[in-house]
């Protein structure tokens, strides 16, 4: 999975320069259907911000489609992996308290601290979710990890010396709209690889432009998918057009005020859970939908978020409560503090007690944690993240968001 991920990252990963979308870049484009329009959209796998500033074009292709279709459920994808690839060590003074002796934002695996939340096309399906659109996986995590693994080994050194080289040139040809010098740079990374471009890309457009076919015949859809795939003899838009289908340069425009779609998305408000648990009821903010996760071991359920582009994990988890075991006792048993930082207790303005605290897990690093409890259940509410992250208000912030009534 880490090599699958990484080589993702030789093809799209980026940072760059501050322009808007160009107008006549050949990223967005009308598919023209017996049942009506869909959209194919080229997008970044980066959370750089200057992409972010979405043509009102876009917004409004999305707004009209009833679902979205992107290459793989990023979310599920990452559900049980760190969205930070090497998590650095996070320091703690004499006092125990955190401190950093860096202001650098975290590298994850799709920009860093300093980019937006989510990665573009994490962006696409955190915002369909919001607005219950349906989202559909072009490709199953099973079959994406399978072509990735099949790739022969890359040199670690290469694969760096590319990912410096060759971040800016490809934002700015991505902002550009030119797929076909996207394209060209990624054969000329992979030139002592052709294996490699044979099936990172045309292999697996030959599955997806299937896909997208039979999805276009049965409702509007938006599709979101690398913009590397788009261009060639055998990328999406030609081999669609073998198909049989119209498809359309659509203009990356912009309008003095904004669309009624920019606004209507850019309006949407974080996911609300109201989870009812026997007489209880657990109430928490998450800024997208969150994700089940079960641990039949322990007999624990669980929330759990991801901010893909900046690395950040919110997780609200729950069991039902050993009546014979305290507030203090539990937070002894799933704080796991470090000996210089010792949790501590608290109470919340309607009363509700808490312990709170650094936990230090094998192979997690350390993580914020509060413990609340009542008669019935006991709520773990953990965040983590990069550098900034940690030394930051945000675990607060969400764990004031967590209510157990």
């Amino acid at each position: 999975m880490k090599h699958a991920i990484f080589i993702l990252l030789i093809c799209f990963h980026v940072v760059g320069f501050t322009q808007d979308y160009n107008a006549e870049g050949r990223l967005l484009w009308e598919i023209s259907t017996p049942v009506g329009r869909s959209y194919l959209f080229g997008t970044l796998h980066s959370n750089d911000k200057r992409l972010f500033n979405f043509p009102d074009s876009v917004y409004d292709a999305f707004s009209r489609s009833e679902s979205l279709a992107i290459e793989v459920n990023i979310f599920d994808l990452f559900l049980g992996k760190d969205p930070i690839p090497n998590r650095a060590n996070i320091l703690l003074d004499k006092y125990g308290k955190l401190y950093t002796a860096s202001q650098e934002p975290t590298a994850t695996y799709y920009g860093d601290e300093d980019g937006m939340p989510q990665f573009m096309d994490a962006w696409f399906q955190e915002k369909a979710e919001l607005l219950n659109k349906s989202v559909i996986p072009l490709e199953s995590i099973a079959q994406q990890t399978k072509a990735m693994e099949e790739i022969p080994f890359i040199e670690k050194d290469n694969k760096l010396n590319l990912l410096i080289s060759e971040k800016q040139l490809m934002l700015e040809l991505y902002l550009n709209g030119r797929i076909d010098l996207i394209d060209r740079l990624i054969k000329s990374g992979l030139s002592n690889n052709k294996e490699a471009y044979l099936k990172l890309i045309e292999q697996r457009n030959l599955q997806m432009a299937d896909k997208i076919y039979n999805m276009a015949l049965n409702k509007n859809v938006f599709f979101a998918v690398g913009a590397g795939h788009l261009h060639g003899e055998k990328g999406l838009v030609t081999l669609l057009r073998g198909k049989g289908y119209k498809l359309r340069c659509i203009a990356l425009d912009y309008s003095e005020k904004p669309v009624n779609a920019a606004q209507q998305i850019k309006a949407l408000q974080p996911f609300e859970v109201n989870q009812q648990m026997g007489e209880s009821t657990l109430k928490a903010v998450f800024p997208g939908k969150p994700r089940t996760k079960i641990q039949d071991d322990l007999e624990e359920i669980g929330l759990v978020y991801k901010e893909l582009g900046q690395g950040n994990t919110f997780e609200v988890s729950w069991i039902k409560r050993d009546s014979s075991l305290s507030l203090l006792q539990y937070a002894e048993i799933l704080i796991a503090s470090p000996p210089q930082s010792p949790y501590f207790y608290g109470e919340l303005d309607d009363g509700t007690e808490f312990t709170q605290g650094l936990s230090e897990v094998y192979s997690q690093g350390l993580t914020w944690v509060r413990i609340i409890i009542n008669k019935e259940f006991v709520v773990k509410i953990t965040c983590s993240g990069g550098n900034k992250f940690m030394n930051s208000d945000r675990p607060n912030r969400f764990f004031n968001q967590v209510v157990l009534e």
